[in-house]
């Protein structure tokens, strides 16, 4: 019982401080490749690109997001857009229609299918050397595709992740949480890069090269994983640029959040039964990684509940008991705080409850994996 008890505690110092520790080490002292930044693209080295876009029922933005798209510094001639539309009912596609863009073509998909089936088929549709893929809500720095493009003058590479910057966050506590977790996620994927590949991509800015891709299969919920994972378990490389930037505003509302959160997480699950393979050190090229990233984090909750348990249980002893009043404390006033803001002036408390918050989000992530509940795609 204490053997378990303090490999729990390592473990969760592991997931979320050990981990992003030995991450800096080796990105400092054994990078896998120089920054790309001092790569110049000259005119004839363009390669053509098709965005990608993949919307549902987003009238009241997709204007905004096209003039974004629109604005991408890069040569017209080597620049095309596809948009599928998963059986939108607002409008979307007459908006996109009157529009009147040349270098666009929007598919006007009758039935609703899933972001995973509309991506496959837009793919398929397209013959650029790179796709850049891309979600309806966020808006582009104007040098965000030459920043992922250039990248590809290394054959090895199969996409890069860029990064996205959460604007006006400090609307609210809650605001606040996701974009300091944001902040440390993309420190993670940064050193990631450096050091080898990144296990997954930020779905709103991004940029794959096309005859690498693989199909992936309709129900898969994390597309921004599984399609990079196939590239590294292919033997590509997957890099991230915190140059090549997309904005977007962080969600003021929990219980939306709540909902793409629990989604994510239960995706996290998925992705073992769609490619257990990833689970393999031998065939998975940045297994590391992607163990510590992606798969441990998903425990987390129990052996927060196992440090809990074991604490009480060993109460007895005078050093475990100062233990479990600790946790007591702590729980209690992240619990508290929600009906007493004011205790969130207390240093912790605030990070705290927001850790707290994801860990029940990963709670009702399985829990919508083993329900199959996760397999309602598009909400």
């Amino acid at each position: 019982m204490i053997t378990v008890f303090w490999l729990s505690i390592l473990l969760i110092f592991y997931i979320f401080i050990g981990y992003p520790l030995i991450l800096f080490v080796l990105a400092r002292f054994f990078p896998e490749k120089k920054n790309a930044s001092t790569v110049v693209l000259k005119e004839i080295d363009f390669p053509s690109v098709e965005i990608i876009l993949v919307v549902r029922n987003v009238a009241n933005i997709i204007t905004n997001k096209i003039d974004s798209l629109l604005s991408l510094e890069y040569p017209k001639d080597k620049l095309k857009i596809i948009v599928i539309s998963d059986h939108s009912e607002d409008g979307t596609v007459e908006i996109i229609e009157k529009m009147g863009i040349a270098n666009l073509r929007c598919v006007d998909n009758h039935f609703k299918s899933s972001k995973s089936a509309c991506l496959n088929q837009a793919i398929k549709m397209s013959n650029a050397e790179i796709l850049f893929l891309t979600d309806a809500r966020q808006q582009h720095d104007t040098l965000s595709l030459k920043q992922l493009v250039k990248h590809f003058s290394d054959d090895r590479v199969g996409a890069v992740s860029g990064e996205l910057i959460l604007m006006d966050s400090e609307t609210n506590d809650f605001a606040k949480g996701i974009d300091l977790y944001w902040r440390y996620e993309k420190m993670i994927r940064a050193n990631e890069s450096k050091f080898s590949s990144v296990p997954g991509v930020t779905g709103a800015v991004y940029a794959l090269r096309r005859e690498y891709f693989r199909p992936i299969p309709d129900e898969t919920l994390l597309d921004d994983v599984l399609i990079p994972m196939n590239l590294v378990m292919d033997g590509k490389k997957v890099l991230f640029d915190s140059s090549a930037l997309a904005y977007d505003v962080p969600s003021s509302d929990l219980t939306r959040e709540k909902n793409r959160k629990t989604r994510t997480l239960a995706g996290n699950w998925q992705l073992l039964e769609l490619n257990p393979l990833l689970l393999n050190p031998f065939k998975n090229k940045i297994w590391f990684q992607f163990v510590s990233h992606k798969i441990l984090r998903l425990f987390a909750p129990l052996f927060l509940a196992l440090i809990f348990v074991i604490s009480l249980l060993l109460s007895h002893q005078l050093e475990y008991s100062l233990l479990f009043l600790l946790q007591v404390c702590a729980y209690s006033l992240a619990i508290a705080s929600h009906f007493f803001p004011f205790l969130l002036n207390i240093p912790f408390v605030k990070p705290f409850k927001s850790f707290l918050t994801l860990m029940w989000f990963t709670v009702l992530g399985f829990w919508a994996f083993v329900t199959r509940r996760h397999l309602r795609l598009w909400k």
